[in-house]
């Protein structure tokens, strides 16, 4: 359910946009052959892309040194992802006009397409020494470089887009996922907020954003980030699958399984979401699936990595199956002083050593509970009673 490195839509549309607007600047045509060029560029301006590429298809005919003819079939074979007629279209263009920058950057773009990256390097560094400071052509080979395992590269050619242009949300996404794939999750997340600042109605985002923190256990910004993608493309079946990754992560079983299922329906064909659900279904089925002791042992490991709003989680459905639980009240009750929400974690630990007046952790966390919201007789007394629990000389 990964997502590949491509050649971006934006960029196709981009330079098929470019059919319209360059008219004939290079290789000006003659006579028979500029009408029906002309002709053919009306047509493209109208959206009759077929209509277009026969007008140039005349053109060429009646001219073969026509270069404008050629670069705006190509474009428009590019447009209909014909990639190898649009590269011979387009080598001749270069061949009659060495210095047409956008016909070496459509090039680049169709040789990519076709997985020809070493190919399109050679025509996006052409592209660039005849423009340097053409930003979407850094995107493009920073993502033929990342396609040929070269990340550093990649990222030296994105580092280079943004700083041509912070206002662009692809080239923040495209450097988001090559530092996912450098494990640089905190710098990934950076620029997926960035991103969905520029473009904040793209599923996608939210989407790429929310499985960084569900990697990292950061399951609240998770959810929020899923439901988003969600909610902006209910269609989507990896929105919903790392939905459930996250609800599993939680012990929320019976929620995952309903994402799953829904996956499951908008993509049937998907082993991925496949094994997923068969693995929540089986994990429902265990006795011991969602036992207290379970979220106990799921909430202390969200304490050790910081996580304290999801691990206040997990102990609130320990209680829920087992109002007994010493632990769980412990363990909540650390969480919400590390939160700095005394008068709540005051509350768990009262509870935890009512119900365990031999706990030594819980003393010592209500000491400092106590401390922190400006009770020090308490705070010592408590941490008296660690000491005499511990067999720790008295002060």
């Amino acid at each position: 359910m990964g997502k590949p490195l491509t050649v971006q839509v934006a960029t196709l549309t981009a330079l098929c946009c470019l059919v319209v607007l360059l008219g004939a600047q290079n290789g000006k045509p003659e006579g028979s052959s500029a009408t029906a060029y002309q002709r053919g560029r009306n047509a493209d301006q109208a959206g009759k892309r077929a209509d277009a590429m026969a007008a140039y298809s005349e053109a060429i005919q009646a001219d073969k040194n026509n270069a404008a003819a050629w670069r705006a079939r190509g474009l428009d074979f590019l447009a209909d992802k014909r990639y190898p007629e649009a590269v011979a279209d387009l080598t001749q263009a270069i061949t009659l006009q060495p210095k047409d920058q956008q016909a070496y950057k459509a090039r680049g773009v169709a040789r990519a397409a076709l997985g020809q990256y070493r190919e399109a390097i050679l025509d996006f560094n052409a592209a660039l020494n005849l423009f340097h400071d053409d930003e979407p052509v850094f995107v493009d080979r920073g993502l033929s470089y990342s396609a040929l395992g070269d990340l550093k590269s990649a990222v030296a050619d994105l580092d280079a887009a943004v700083e041509f242009t912070t206002e662009d949300a692809r080239a923040r996404r495209v450097r988001a996922d090559l530092y996912e794939r450098l494990g640089q999750d905190g710098d990934a997340i950076v620029d997926y907020t960035n991103a969905i600042r520029l473009d904040p109605r793209d599923p996608r985002l939210y989407l790429w954003r929310g499985r960084v923190y569900t990697r990292n256990h950061k399951c609240t910004e998770a959810l929020r980030d899923l439901d988003q993608a969600v909610k902006l493309d209910p269609r989507n079946a990896a929105a919903y699958a790392s939905r459930a990754e996250c609800l599993l992560a939680l012990g929320r079983l019976d929620a995952a399984r309903s994402d799953l299922e829904h996956a499951q329906g908008l993509d049937p064909s998907n082993r991925e979401i496949q094994a997923a659900l068969a693995k929540a279904r089986s994990r429902a089925g265990a006795p011991d699936a969602l036992s207290a002791a379970a979220h106990v042992s799921r909430g202390r490991a969200f304490l050790e990595t910081q996580h304290d709003a999801e691990a206040i989680q997990q102990f609130t459905e320990a209680l829920q199956q087992d109002p007994s639980s010493a632990a769980a009240y412990n363990g909540r009750g650390l969480a919400h002083l590390n939160l700095k929400e005394y008068i709540l974690a005051i509350a768990d630990l009262d509870e935890a050593v009512r119900l365990d007046p031999a706990c030594v952790d819980a003393y010592v966390n209500r000491g400092a509970a106590r401390r922190a919201a400006g009770d020090p007789v308490g705070a010592e007394a408590d941490a008296a009673k660690a000491r005499e629990l511990s067999g720790l000389p008295q002060r």
